[in-house]
């Protein structure tokens, strides 16, 4: 099938895996990294002036994966300083889980520090970012971060992980003046514009954002991997509805199985489980 560049009519999608990895992985495009994490860390105000990211070196890795909604445990984006290592992923569907998802990101990236013998004094803190197009979390702010802090005195446990969360559709709609750095770069990467549109024009980085797009659109070779990028999400989307229903059920039968061996009635085993006792009968002729 013969590929369709984006053309001038066409809206790209800022988030899409793809794109966005060519943006912020590629070494010529080091400085829009950069001031992501920037923005990302001081919008807080928690990080000291002296700790600002002047450079960052690059990885791309691959974990195993325990789910298969983790699409092969991509790391979307991966970056270190001398004093910090940074993951970035951008989810663009609901996950239910995204906690337990960005804690176990976290343990995986400090239990490589820890296999090659390194002491847990000396274990490099992490920073994991999850821009969120959908709003998964009960706050308010569309920035959220968290820490290992005691419930009732607040003292911090260990500053080893932070875990930043930015919800797009909780962003307030503000004139690109008065936006913070950050702000700005939720409405550049959310936006649904023509490749090589100028989305917050009075900022020279989102002028050269914007000549990086026109390029990238015409790259035959990264437009097919776009493509095939945007399908998969589509057909995710598409069955995670179902797929989700098949777990609750898979779930239902296993509780059920348990409780039959443990000699629950079957009237309280459908009760309990939300199955029929017809399907609960069929599960004890097969044990």
């Amino acid at each position: 099938m013969q590929n369709k560049f984006i053309s001038p009519l066409i809206s790209l999608k800022r988030t899409n895996d793809v794109f966005s990895k060519h943006i912020l992985l590629r070494k010529e495009h080091k400085a829009f990294l950069i001031d992501l994490l920037n923005a990302v860390i001081f919008d807080k105000g928690h990080h000291p002036e002296d700790e600002k990211i002047l450079d960052v070196s690059l990885e791309d890795r691959v974990l195993s994966p325990l789910h298969p909604e983790d699409k092969i445990g991509i790391l979307d984006i991966r970056a270190h300083t001398r004093k910090r290592i940074y993951t970035i992923e951008i989810q663009q569907y609901f996950e239910k889980d995204i906690g337990a998802r960005s804690y176990y990101y976290a343990s995986k990236v400090l239990g490589s520090e820890i296999t090659r013998g390194v002491p847990y004094h000396k274990l490099t803190p992490v920073i994991i970012i999850n821009f969120l197009t959908h709003n998964h979390l009960s706050t308010k702010n569309y920035h959220s971060c968290y820490h290992f802090n005691e419930d009732d005195e607040h003292s911090r446990l260990t500053d080893i992980v932070t875990f930043h969360f930015v919800e797009f559709p909780k962003m307030k709609k503000k004139v690109t003046s008065v936006m913070s750095r950050l702000e700005k770069w939720v409405t550049y990467l959310g936006a649904k514009a023509p490749a090589g549109e100028v989305i917050i024009p009075e900022d020279t980085m989102f002028k050269e954002l914007a000549e990086v797009e026109k390029v990238f659109s015409k790259d035959k070779e990264e437009m097919l991997r776009y493509e095939a990028a945007e399908r998969y999400e589509m057909d995710y989307a598409s069955h995670m509805s179902s797929a989700e229903l098949k777990g609750r059920k898979d779930q239902a039968l296993e509780t059920a199985k348990k409780m039959l061996n443990s000699g629950f009635p079957v009237s309280q085993i459908a009760e309990l489980s939300g199955l029929s006792e017809s399907e609960i009968l069929k599960l004890k002729q097969q044990a």
